[in-house]
Formats: structure tokens, sequence, C-alpha cells
């Protein structure tokens, strides 16, 4: 198939990958000074991380779609300019409102760098050489919300949360103007026009591989966001210092790099496919140990050796079980690769909002929810698991 204009560097799909969760990881930090800067409680602060899964679960869909009809580059570049938007919006908030809804129009950017990326990706290798891609993908990727906590910790302690949302700015303006000089077109010029957006949807829906991919998606999102969106509370509980959580995203990272590095051995030797039902086991085992960081009379430094390590096993299942669930998730859909990929984030991504959503809603302030809500997760995709290897 031909191409219009040369593909963008790998490189810079990476880093494009990458940026919605940097974008998001970097604002965990401020989750506790936003909540006394705009005079709201702990829940209603961490309602902005569900807003912004919510916002992005539909932003996949528009750029995704986009994507399809009118091509690869102009979705990026559109999307990223309403990045821009929200970023500068962020910086001029004085009222949860305005900061609500600049996290809509952040996120409703930054969908891109999932969706059409990935479909770049996809228009780009095939089979083998994509399960690869992505293992690489998301050893490299592991890094991204791992920079999030340090960077934004920083910032906080600097300038307070209005350096996140002027770093933000910065990275906007940064994107723009890379995608703008070297990502071109990869949608193939002999692509028929795309199916209708119901008829993929109705086909999806249908197709029991997709359902189960979705829901693990989703589930090992939340168990690492969950501890993004919990982890800076539960710290403070045990009375530790807010730096301690951004120190915390690199032992995160250590393990999402090593579950890239085994997923791309196992990539290579053509036993991927059984690694999100091992992956799983992995974190449940991880999530029931993580229970122990609630013990009673358990010391609190104790205790948070118990959370972190404990949640570098669980983001090794993730770093382990992402590419192949991805990869394999639209081998059927090569000619619909944009509106499917689109389609299949909006599902996974409305999955995740709900459930940051509820762990806000249902917020308790003591150690052991935080552990309980990652066992629940491990159970509750059990059943998909079973499913997807059938």
């Amino acid at each position: 198939m031909k191409t219009a204009i040369r593909a963008a560097p790998l490189a810079l799909l990476i880093v494009l990958l990458g940026f919605p969760q940097l974008s998001e990881t970097i604002y965990a930090p401020a989750l506790t000074e936003i909540a006394q800067a705009y005079h709201v409680s702990a829940g209603q602060a961490q309602l902005t991380m569900s807003v912004y899964f919510l916002a992005f679960a539909f932003g996949v869909v528009c750029w995704g779609r986009l994507a399809d009809l009118y091509g690869r580059r102009p979705a990026l570049l559109a999307a990223l300019a309403c990045y821009g938007a929200g970023a500068v919006l962020a910086v001029m908030s004085r009222d949860f409102a305005a900061l609500l809804l600049a996290r809509l129009l952040l996120a409703f950017g930054a969908s891109a760098g999932s969706v059409v990326v990935q479909t770049m990706l996809r228009d780009r290798y095939q089979g083998p050489a994509l399960l690869t891609v992505f293992a690489t993908v998301s050893a490299v990727l592991s890094l991204s919300p791992a920079l999030g906590p340090p960077l934004g910790a920083v910032l906080v302690a600097g300038f307070g949360h209005q350096g996140v949302f002027a770093a933000l700015c910065g990275l906007a303006a940064l994107l723009l103007l890379l995608s703008w000089k070297l990502a071109g077109e990869t949608r193939p010029a002999d692509l028929p026009p795309p199916a209708a957006l119901g008829a993929v949807a109705a086909r999806m829906a249908r197709d029991p591989r997709v359902l189960a991919t979705v829901w693990l998606v989703a589930g090992f999102n939340l168990l690492l966001f969950g501890f993004y969106t919990l982890a800076p509370f539960t710290l403070q509980l045990l009375g530790m210092p807010a730096w301690l959580f951004g120190l915390s995203g690199l032992l995160v990272a250590a393990g999402g790099l090593f579950g890239g590095a085994v997923n791309r051995r196992l990539a290579a030797r053509g036993g991927a496919e059984r690694l999100p039902r091992l992956a799983l086991m992995a974190a449940g085992a991880a999530a029931l140990v993580q229970l122990l960081s609630g013990w009673p009379g358990l010391p609190p430094a104790a205790a948070v050796g118990v959370l972190l390590l404990s949640q570098l096993a669980i983001s090794a299942a993730f770093g382990c079980a992402i590419p192949p669930l991805l990869a394999g998730a639209l081998r059927d859909y090569r000619q619909v690769q944009g509106t499917a990929g689109a389609l299949l984030g909006l599902m996974y991504y409305l999955l995740i909002a709900g459930g940051l959503g509820l762990l806000g809603a249902a917020y308790q302030p003591y150690v052991l929810y935080q552990p309980m809500v990652m066992a629940l997760l491990c159970a509750a995709m059990w059943p998909a698991a079973r499913r997807l290897n059938r």
C-alpha cells in the first residue's frame, strides 16, 4: 500500500504516545494543593482525574474517525492545538469550574496521542513486527508516567500548581512544532472510504475478543492510574512527605521497564499471547501482598515499603500485559484502523473514567482503601482473561 508522505520518525511517535501519560501523572502531585487552592475536598480534586479520562474517551472517537476520513496528520495537528488551548485555560483558571473545563480540553486533545499514533503504527507495521514495536513502545513508555510524579513534585514545590499548568503549555507548543515539522501521512492512499461508524461499532460490540480486551486494558490502566490517584493521599495518611510520592514514580517505572523487556523477549520467540493472563495472576498476588500495608500496628515505614514494592510488581504486570492486548485487538479491522481504534479507545477509556470516578466518590481516608481497590480490580478482571484465552 502506498502512503502519501514520509512517515514520522519512530522516536517522535513514541514521544506522542507517551505524552498523555506524562500529562496526567505530572498533575498528580498537585492534587493536594489544588484541593486547598480551589477550596474543594480530596474527592472533588480526584474528580479532575476521572473527568480527564471521560473527555479522553470521547476524544479518541473524534480524532480516530477524523484520521480515517481526512488523514492521520491533520487529525494529529488539530488535536495538539486543542491540547494547547486547554493548557492555556488551566493557567488562566481561577475557579474550579474553569479548571474542569481546562482538563476536558487537555484530555480531548491528548487523546490523539493514543488513537492517531497507534493507527500510524498499525499503518506501518503488521503481525510480529507490530507486536515487537508495541513491546518496545511499552518499555519506553514506562518512563513517561514515572517522569510525571517527580517532575510534578519539583514544579509544585517551586511554583505551586501553576508551575504544572505552565509546563503543560510548554509541552503543547513543543509537540505541535515537532509534529508540524516531522509527522507525515501514513494512511494508505488506496484504502477505500471507511465504513459507517455505527456498522463498525455494531461489529465490535459482538466481538468477544474485543470486549475481553477492553475490560482487561481498562483494568490494567486502573491498576496503574489508581495508584497515581490514591497514593498521594495514602502516603499522606502514613505521615510521609509529598516528595516521596514523586520518587515513587521511578519505582513504578522500573516495574514497567521490566515488563516491557519480558514482552520483547517473548515477542521475539512468539510466546507473548499468554502474557495477559500470567500478568494478571502476578498482579493479583501483588495486590494481596499490598493488603498487608494496612495491617494494624505495622510501622509507617514498613507499610510504605509494602505498598511501593507491591506496586512495583503490579506495574511490571501492566508492562507485560498491555502490548499483546493492544497489538492483537484489531487484527480483523485493518480496513477501518482509525475508526476501530477510536471505538476501542472509547470503550476502555469510558471504563477507566468511570472507575476513577468511582474511586473518588467512594474514597475513604484509610490506608487500607488503596490495597482493597487493587485486589478487587484484579478479581474483576479474571473472567475476561479466561475468555480471551479460549
